[in-house]
């Protein structure tokens, strides 16, 4: 198997399920972006209040129930099968926040759950008695859609469970050559190579990280594989090549306390030339997954600009 056809073997298995959650801000807070760590740790109060259905006495004798939501969609210790893309003041518009979050495979079972902790999180300013964010609409971004389709409205309270489908790989390829990109790393990466921290991100380093995230969520038949053994794929890596890069290492001060296991990763813009085609789904994927070993809260987050 080729890599170009192991690639996009990938793509058809994984089963993403992008959306893009727009929330209201409370003039009172001065329409600021709460903190990543405020955003999260009010998410995740709404849904083990929500969604676990374990039982406060199981609960307490034995832990969560193997499939209770709240358990399979935030349990650190599990691999993440549904991600936060948290953007801060980057997603921040005329007053409205704009959040993505992604479910991966089986995981968009529990769809209604996200969308109801989303809907009834409380994250208050300084002394306010109510929320100061309000959720205003869900959209699913489908392959025929990139910009999202409604599945969700305050104003009718109904979840169109109808409009939803995975994301095609044929959304995440690109017609014509690519010979540039520039990945941005938006969120703090962290970056193994050799068992060792990388701060200069080799292509090479870029794709196995983003390469291990998937391997926990492919199926067997594919996981078990290793990428590194495709024909074609060592060749392909050495048509890539970093050519520029504005970075910094940002460290997560807060490491431990909020569910992080993460010390930090780097932060800012690397360009690569190259023969890019064959990596381009597994890029885009990354976009929406993450491209290492975070929590849902803390997978590193790329984007990916492109040039034909």
């Amino acid at each position: 198997m080729h890599v170009d056809t192991f690639l996009r073997q990938i793509g058809e298995q994984l089963n993403l399920y992008p959306f893009r959650a727009i929330f209201e801000i409370d003039p009172s807070a001065n329409f600021a972006a709460p903190s990543r760590v405020a955003f999260c740790r009010a998410f995740e109060a709404a849904m083990r209040m929500l969604a676990c259905t374990c039982g406060c006495e199981a609960l307490q004798q034995q832990g969560h129930e193997p499939e209770c939501p709240y358990d399979r969609l935030l349990n650190k210790g599990r691999p993440p099968v549904f991600v936060l893309n948290y953007p801060g003041k980057s997603g921040l518009q005329n007053g409205r926040l704009t959040v993505g979050f992604t479910l991966i495979g089986d995981s968009i079972r529990y769809l209604p759950f996200v969308v109801l902790g989303l809907n009834e999180m409380q994250l208050r300013w300084k002394e306010s008695k109510t929320s100061i964010l309000r959720l205003l609409e869900v959209a699913a971004v489908c392959s025929h859609a990139p910009d999202g389709v409604r599945i969700f409205t305050r104003e009718d309270g109904r979840l169109d469970l109808d409009s939803i489908s995975p994301l095609a790989i044929e959304a995440l390829e690109v017609d014509g050559s690519v010979s540039k990109i520039i990945v941005k790393f938006v969120y703090p990466v962290y970056m193994e190579h050799n068992g060792k921290i990388s701060v200069i991100p080799e292509f090479s380093t870029l794709i196995s990280g983003l390469w291990k995230r998937l391997a926990e969520l492919l199926p067997t038949f594919l996981s078990s594989a290793d990428i590194h053994d495709v024909p074609g794929f060592k060749e392909a890596l050495e048509r890539v090549r970093l050519v520029r890069m504005k970075l910094r290492w940002r460290a997560n001060i807060q490491a431990g306390t909020d569910g992080s296991s993460k010390i930090g990763g780097i932060v800012g813009n690397a360009t690569y030339a190259g023969a890019l085609n064959p990596f381009l789904p597994l890029l885009r994927m990354g976009e929406w997954i993450g491209v290492d070993n975070g929590s849902w809260m803390d997978s590193g987050l790329i984007r990916v600009d492109r040039f034909t």
